[in-house]
């Protein structure tokens, strides 16, 4: 048997407080009157007085209609089952382990009842029994949400955080909306970020390379070249530096230096997608188009889904002539990404060069329509970040 520290048990107490908040809520029904409680009443009578009682919170009254019932109909799986839950509701934990295992042994995979059991045992701080009915819940019903969500709450008790996520994920996977669940992956998604960080020695290459990339997300860009330049002076070999060099470079208008270090990529990794995207689009901006264009093909055949690598690759055709690539390629960014106005501003072009009056002027209105969403989008965020 598993027991937790203080610190675990008094969250999981919040977490079992929380669940049984909810719990009256799943299992009432419409509000019925209430019924005799005579011995000769069916079975449909009794759960709908149970309910009744349930509803406003007398579970003993509901417990005392349950065993009624499984006087008239002795072992009711579902009268069984609900007794069960009513003992739980009212913390009585080992009483309520006892219904439930009376309920499985006749019916191994009646449903929900192992996820109760685990709830039970949980509430008892038995983590290793309540993940074993939590999964014995999972194989009758593998999209169980709650069965996922509580065994991800007991692995993260047992620090077992790694196969807490898997659980999440698999939620995360089937409702992508559910904000509570992404909350709990990113709490613990940074725990595992913060032990793994400690583990490295401050004074290794390693280290500095974490935090380069740390620095290089929170858009502190100088900062991050610093701890780049620092691994590269530890280790000239480490791999990757020359092109996360290159891009903070392209970021920060570093023309030269970007040149320098994506070039040197490229020695390395001559099919390299984003490293040949950002340098053909220097030597384009450099008025370099027939250099460019062997680079932005490289780009967009190593990721056919990157729209700027389309974009700059029309823009180049367009320079050198090729009316008809460059509408390809145009048109693809247009799709990759219609929210974008850039690609309709020059296909506009492309089609005043094709004398075609009618689609440039469509292209034209695409633009300035977008354009002036854009605007629109720009004034409302100013106006909310006014009022904050």
């Amino acid at each position: 048997m598993y027991r937790l520290s203080a610190f675990q048990g008094s969250q999981a107490m919040r977490v079992w407080s929380t669940f049984l908040g909810c719990l009256t809520a799943l299992l009432v029904v419409s509000p019925v009157c209430l019924v005799s409680q005579a011995s000769d009443q069916g079975l449909d009578s009794f759960l709908k007085t149970a309910r009744e009682w349930e509803e406003r919170e007398n579970y003993e009254e509901a417990q005392r209609v349950y065993q009624q019932a499984l006087a008239v109909f002795p072992g009711e799986l579902e009268v069984l089952k609900r007794l069960g839950i009513v003992c739980q509701t009212q913390l009585k934990f080992t009483d309520s382990i006892e219904v439930f295992q009376k309920v499985l042994r006749a019916r191994p995979q009646y449903p929900e009842v192992n996820f109760y059991l685990g709830l039970s045992f949980f509430g008892l701080n038995d983590l290793g029994s309540a993940l074993a009915a939590f999964e014995q819940e999972l194989k009758g019903n593998p999209g169980y949400r709650r069965s996922h969500y509580y065994a991800a709450v007991v692995l993260e008790a047992l620090d077992r955080k790694a196969e807490a996520i898997e659980h999440l994920d698999r939620l995360a996977k089937d409702d992508p909306k559910d904000s509570k669940v992404w909350y709990q992956l990113a709490r613990l998604h940074r725990s595992l970020a913060l032990h793994a960080f400690k583990q490295i020695p401050q004074d290794s290459e390693l280290f500095h390379a974490l935090r380069a990339q740390s620095l290089a997300d929170d858009e502190k860009y100088p900062e991050a070249i610093e701890e780049y330049l620092e691994v590269l002076r530890m280790e000239p070999r480490f791999p990757g530096v020359h092109f996360a060099l290159g891009e903070l470079y392209y970021k920060t208008q570093n023309t030269s230096q970007a040149e320098s270090e994506l070039r040197r990529t490229l020695q390395e990794d001559p099919n390299h997608p984003l490293a040949s995207f950002y340098l053909g689009e220097l030597l384009l901006r450099s008025q370099k188009p027939q250099e460019a264009l062997s680079l932005l093909k490289t780009a967009t055949a190593g990721d056919p889904s990157l729209m700027l690598a389309h974009f700059y690759l029309g823009k180049c055709y367009l320079t050198l002539g090729n009316l008809d690539a460059a509408l390809q390629e145009l048109l693809r960014a247009s799709e990759l990404d219609p929210k974008s106005k850039h690609p309709h501003f020059l296909l506009a072009q492309v089609y005043a060069r094709l004398k075609d009056e009618e689609k440039q002027k469509s292209h034209l209105a695409i633009f300035e329509r977008l354009n002036q969403e854009e605007k629109a989008r720009f004034v409302e965020n100013a106006e909310r970040m006014k009022t904050k």
